[in-house]
Order: structure tokens, then sequence, then C-alpha cells
């Protein structure tokens, strides 16, 4: 039997699996039908990995009645995701049967890849499996398979918890609608290995890390094209920020820092733009909570980024030019134990239940486009992306210059809300850049880009107040620190009024320069 398999793997922990196999909605979803059997898979391939090195695994698996042959090709995880093609055929040997395989094309690349080398079984797992089926009215069916074992090659052990969801029939999207119902409040990671991985890394034959991390930043560019609509735009951009959302999510949890902070920042910056931008919220309601969600956790992890700036912008940049500040002693630790905070807040809130639904989201974001789609049906009005650019520009560029008209008497306050509007702008006019011809448009962006910049700075000066607050809850450090405070802060005050007059020069000169979305 062959078929492509559509299915979401997520990794959750011994204790959580277990907890959810009895809570009342896997009860609710399934019930209260389900089974649970030991599952003994052996995994074969050369001795070095000819099969693995081609993206393809075979096992044969016996589940106390029947034994099966399983050829798995093409596997690869995308926000846990796996849509691979397999060929699944019982068996009376303990041994796999190529022949048993009747597609041609894949039995045949199986073969080039053995190159008339013995099959030899490398490890196996054993896993005890809880399985039910959930159908979700007017959708389809989800088979749940809740997975608790370990990999095993000779002496060697490793543990295995994760969760399937394994579309039978209907759409796609079904697996987002069981995993809301299933997961609600539960914090769940996307799988980023499958069990053949997994013993492949157990026997030296495959990398330990789980993927290399060239995408753990972004260039914020995206490829958007003339003839998407608005929600095809917001599916491809939408995909990518999510993308770089989880990566960026998992790696703060793992190593905690003000880059990861940074681009998981960007990431849902990206997100929220584009769900902003093309009026996601006209797909329905769950968008605009996305959204929301999204803003809401950013300002979370900025908090992070600030505090680092404290330390790498402010207090640096003043030490090295600053008689009576020392490059370390007790003000250093006293921002670095400030950052320390900070980066234990980010990772509690990222393992917080309160964004579970967010991080759901963002794993089945494709399907939730499907979803949504599929429900409005003929009802859904879309226009062009360029249409949607257009008023988007506009309407940005609208808001700085209202701030920019009163720049030579705007408040300190106000300069801030100037600054979040060029910020907003510079985003918008990113994310649509390339919809319109670069001899027009990157002049625009080159002076904006070199204006925020310097209102960037101005913003870190105000943020440096927060120096005094710091510096007073923290302990008795038996050094004046305040009068440190006080001598940075006055640093950074005397060159903002220099960075003010140089920001008030861009401003005309990007006032003039020629709008290219009119």
């Amino acid at each position: 039997m062959s078929a492509q398999e559509i299915e979401l793997k997520l990794t959750l922990s011994e204790e959580d699996i277990r907890r959810l196999a009895s809570s009342p909605e896997f009860t609710d979803l399934t019930g209260g039908i389900a089974s649970t059997r030991l599952l003994r898979s052996v995994y074969y391939d050369t001795p070095d990995a000819a099969l693995g090195r081609e993206k393809i695994s075979l096992r044969i698996r016996d589940n106390g009645k029947t034994r099966v042959q399983t050829a798995k090709l093409d596997g690869g995880l995308n926000k846990g995701l796996s849509q691979t093609l397999e060929y699944e055929d019982e068996i009376t040997t303990e041994v796999p049967d190529i022949g048993l395989i009747k597609d041609e094309t894949a039995r045949r690349r199986i073969e080039i890849a053995l190159a008339d080398q013995l099959l030899v079984p490398l490890f196996e797992t054993y896993i005890n499996r809880t399985a039910a089926l959930i159908d979700i009215a007017g959708e389809g069916t989800v088979e749940l398979a809740l997975d608790i074992g370990e990999v095993r090659a000779g002496d060697k052990r490793a543990p295995l918890s994760e969760v399937e969801l394994e579309l039978k029939s209907g759409a796609p999207y079904t697996m987002l609608s069981a995993a809301e119902k299933l997961f609600a409040g539960v914090v769940v990671a996307p799988g980023t290995l499958h069990k053949a991985r997994r013993g492949f890394i157990l026997i030296g034959l495959a990398d330990a890390e789980e993927e290399k991390q060239a995408t753990l930043t972004s260039s914020g560019k995206t490829e958007i094209t003339h003839g998407m609509s608005g929600a095809e735009a917001l599916r491809f951009v939408g995909n990518e920020a999510t993308e770089q959302i989880l990566k960026n999510w998992e790696l703060m949890l793992k190593s905690p820092s003000a880059e990861g902070a940074h681009h998981l920042r960007i990431g849902l910056r990206r997100l929220r733009i584009a769900l902003h931008m093309l009026s996601a919220k006209k797909l329905g309601p769950e968008f605009a909570v996305l959204e929301k969600r999204a803003q809401g956790l950013a300002r979370i992890v900025g908090e992070l980024r600030d505090a680092d700036v404290l330390l790498s912008d402010i207090f640096n940049s003043a030490a090295n030019h600053l008689e009576g500040i020392p490059e370390g002693g007790a003000f250093r630790d006293v921002l670095n134990a400030h950052i320390e905070e900070k980066r234990r807040l980010v990772q509690d809130s990222l393992q917080s239940a309160d964004w579970a639904e967010l991080k759901l989201h963002c794993l089945f974001f494709d399907f939730l486009m499907d979803r949504a789609i599929a429900r409005a049906g003929s009802d859904l009005k879309d226009a062009n992306v360029l249409k949607y650019a257009n008023k988007a520009l506009k309407k940005a560029w609208r808001r700085v210059n209202k701030w920019g008209k009163r720049i030579d008497e705007l408040s300190p306050e106000e300069r801030h809300s100037m600054r979040k509007k060029l910020k907003s702008l510079r985003y918008v006019t990113e994310f649509f850049l390339p919809l319109y011809s670069a001899k027009t448009a990157k002049p625009f962006l080159k002076k904006l880009q070199r204006l925020q910049d310097v209102f960037g700075y101005l913003n870190d000066v105000e943020t440096s107040r927060k120096l005094f607050a710091i510096v007073a809850k923290s302990k008795d450090t038996g050094e004046d620190i305040t009068s440190q405070a006080t001598l940075i802060y006055n640093w950074h005050q005397g060159r903002a009024d220099v960075a003010w007059q140089d920001a008030r020069k861009r401003w005309q000169k990007l006032q003039k320069t020629d709008r290219f979305w009119e």
C-alpha cells in the first residue's frame, strides 16, 4: 500500500503526554475510545546509512499481531509537519524485502541508493503508543498517537516522547481544529526529528544538531509579487514569519540571548505587519487575536533586548569616553543582573500557557489560512496585493507627516510618537518593496533608514532613564553607582541634542524625496 502521509509531530514531555491522555479534552474528542499497545520497530540500512543520506527510511514494525514493512521517502519536517511518501506491506520474515514495494519508481530509488550493499539492522524503537481517532464534523478525521518509549542500539538508549497527528481523511486543516481542542492551554514544541533520524544520531551516523541555525536570522525581505492576491501574499509572508518565530522560540528556551530575543521580535513584528496591512481580520476573528497576541509577546521579548541595549550601547559607549566610569565593577554587575532577570522573564513567558494558542497557530499557519478561506467560500472579497500596498504606504506616510510638519516644536513625548510612526513606515516599506521599481523605492528607503537610525539612538537615550530605577532597586554594591548613572545619562543627553539636529535635517531630505507609491 502506498500513500502520501500528512503528519504533524509535536514534542511534549512524558509527564505532559500522560496528563494529556487522562484529560477531559482527550476523552471528549476520542469518545473515550483509545487503544494502547507496544510497538517494536527495527530500522534497516547499510552500515554507513546509504538510505538515510537519501532521505529514505526502511523499518519492520511488530505490533504483536502483524509485522509490517514500511519504506518512507523524502521525509522532512517543517514546523513539525511531515509530508512523506509511505509504502507499507505486510511481511512474514524478520528482514526487509524490497521486492514487496509495488511502486516501481520508489523501489528503484531504494535499489540505486543501496547499490547492491547488504541491509543490516542499525537500531530499534520500543514505543508504548496510545492511539485514537478524532472526527471533526464537516472537516475530516485525524489519528492521534501518544508515544512514550526509547530508541535502542546495543546498550545505547535515547528517550522518546512525542505526539503525532496524522490526517486520515478530509481537509488537512482538520489537524488544526483537532489540535486547538486537544492542546488548549498546553505548550507544545514542533518536532524536529523523525524517529529514524533519532536512531542515526544515537549511533553516530547523523549530526546531533537538530537543525542548523542558518535560518535563525532573517533579512526581513519578502518576495511577494504583483500577481499575488492579498490572501496569497499573507500566506507567503505569514509562513516565513512563523517559521522564524518558532525557530527562535525554541532557541530562546534552550539558550536565551539578546540576539535570539531580537530575531524572535523581528519575526513577531513581520507577522503583525502582514496580518494588519493585508487586512487578515476579514478572514476571521482568529487573525485579529493572533495579531494582538504577537504584539503582546513582542513587548515581553523586547524587554530583554532593551536591557541588553542599556549595557552594550548606553553603558559601554559612555564608559569608553568618561573618566570615573570603570568598564568593570559594580555598575556592570548590576546591569548584567538586570539582563539575567529579563532573560528569566522571557524564558518563563515562552513556556507559559498564556502563549500556547499563539504558538499553535504559528505551527499551523498554512492550515489556519486554508480553513479561513474554506469557511469564507464565495463571500471572501480579496484584491491584488498592490492595492493593499498603496493604501498601507499612504496611511503610514500620513501618520509620520502629521508629526514631521511640527518637527521643530515636538516635545520629547511627541518625538517618541514620531519615532514609532517612522518605524512603522520603514517596516511597511520593506514589506512591500518588491512590488515597486527599485530605482524610485530604494532611495526613499535608504533615507528613511538613516533617519530612523537617528531616532533609534534618541530612543535609546530616553531608555537610559531606566538606569536610575535599576540602580535604586539594586542591593548596596559598595560603590556610588548612582553618580555614575547620572554621568552616563548626562553624557548621552549631550549627544542627543546633536543627534536631534541631525534628525531634523534628515527629515527634510526625506520629505523632499519622491514617494514611490504615488
